[in-house]
């Protein structure tokens, strides 16, 4: 039991390293600069005011969407990211292959 909690703390601490490299280069990513909304559009009322805080809440979404693609497509071509990503698969399949070698003999056992 304690190979397989070894293994799985393994998987975790890989999974975490590999999480912060692609937020690294998340953060690296330069920041859009987003038109502002021109004031003509409150003059026709309510409803065109509440269509451009909606249109304004997409473009966010859309422009965080591509920042954090681009950052993981970055992050997949920086050859760190991919050493930290076989790490981090090859943890998750010793911590996968203990598991279930304990568990199997635990089986045998009963």
């Amino acid at each position: 039991m304690a190979e397989s909690k070894a293994a799985w703390d393994r998987v975790g601490e890989d999974f975490k390293a590999l999480g912060r490299q692609v937020k690294q280069h998340y953060d690296a990513r330069p920041k859009p600069e987003r038109a502002q909304a021109s004031q003509g559009a409150e003059a026709q009322g309510q409803q065109a005011a509440d269509r451009r805080k909606v249109d304004d809440a997409l473009q966010k979404l859309t422009e965080s969407l591509d920042q954090a693609f681009s950052a993981l497509g970055d992050a997949v071509r920086d050859p760190h990211v991919g050493e930290q990503t076989r790490k981090a698969a090859s943890s998750l399949s010793d911590a996968l292959t203990a598991t279930f070698a304990e568990a199997s003999e635990r089986f045998r056992k009963k």
